[in-house]
């Protein structure tokens, strides 16, 4: 759940880099360009994003998205102390076929200013450990070691609102809003070491959490999305406040 999320993220700072390159003096290859006043410029902002699709394998420097295969997360503090007791953290997180995403729709409105896409992610897989202690429904849990997961047919509703702010007498965009809502698809995790090894009740809690997946990752997601959106937000803001509004939007 945690890789999916990462990878909303990913995507919403190449649309954001995207519209911070579309007008610059000179376009890199990757850049298809539109027109401020093309009627169809949801459809051709949409091209261009895919057209960069294959750049995002090994990451693009030039609008600060790192290499998306593998997607390399870290160590992360996924869940404390959720609504049912339970801690959940992500250590060394991998992840595979992230670049692999598809725009099901985008659309610009407020005059530029907010933006609304939805994503799907046809399938991922991921690799790292775990450090997992509380419940799941009413089954204890505890334990730490590795995992691999595999999820698919992943969406994500993404709005982002963007404003107008004045720096040194020039106008710039900054992020003000975002909010990422998430739903859930079909998959499976394999938590290995729980319980110091002991394979029948490891295999107990991982079929419970397989056959109830929707139920768990959902139990995720809240915590996981007011976190990413405040990270989101730095990336996205850090992006455009190297290009002016008249840059990003030239009048001719």
């Amino acid at each position: 759940m945690k890789f999916f999320i990462l990878t909303i993220i990913i995507v919403g700072v190449v649309f954001a880099g995207y519209v911070d390159l579309i007008h610059a003096a000179t376009l890199p290859d990757y850049v298809i360009p539109c027109k401020r006043n093309d009627p169809n410029i949801e459809k051709c902002i949409v091209n261009a994003v895919n057209h960069i699709k294959p750049h995002l394998k090994n990451g693009i420097k030039d609008l600060n998205v790192p290499a998306m295969e593998p997607l390399s997360l870290g160590t992360l503090n996924i869940l404390e102390s959720g609504s049912s007791g339970i801690n959940v953290k992500a250590i060394d997180l991998n992840i595979y076929g992230a670049s692999n995403f598809e725009i099901r729709k985008f659309k610009i409105s407020d005059d530029g200013l907010r933006y609304d896409f939805e994503l799907n992610l046809p399938h991922l897989e991921g690799e790292g450990h775990y450090d997992i202690s509380g419940k799941i429904l009413t089954l204890p849990i505890k334990g730490r070691g590795p995992f691999t997961g595999n999820f698919d047919n992943f969406y994500a509703f993404v709005k982002l609102i963007v404003e107008k702010t004045v720096i040194d007498g020039e106008e710039y965009l900054r992020v003000k809003d975002l909010q990422v809502k998430v739903r859930t698809g079909k998959g499976n995790i394999n938590l290995q070491n729980l319980f110091n090894g002991d394979k029948t009740l490891g295999d107990v809690v991982n079929d419970t959490i397989n056959q109830n997946f929707e139920l768990f990752t959902n139990e995720l997601i809240g915590p996981i999305e007011r976190a990413l959106d405040k990270k989101f937000l730095a990336i996205a803001r850090k992006i455009m406040e190297n290009f002016t509004y008249n840059e990003l939007f030239p009048t001719n």
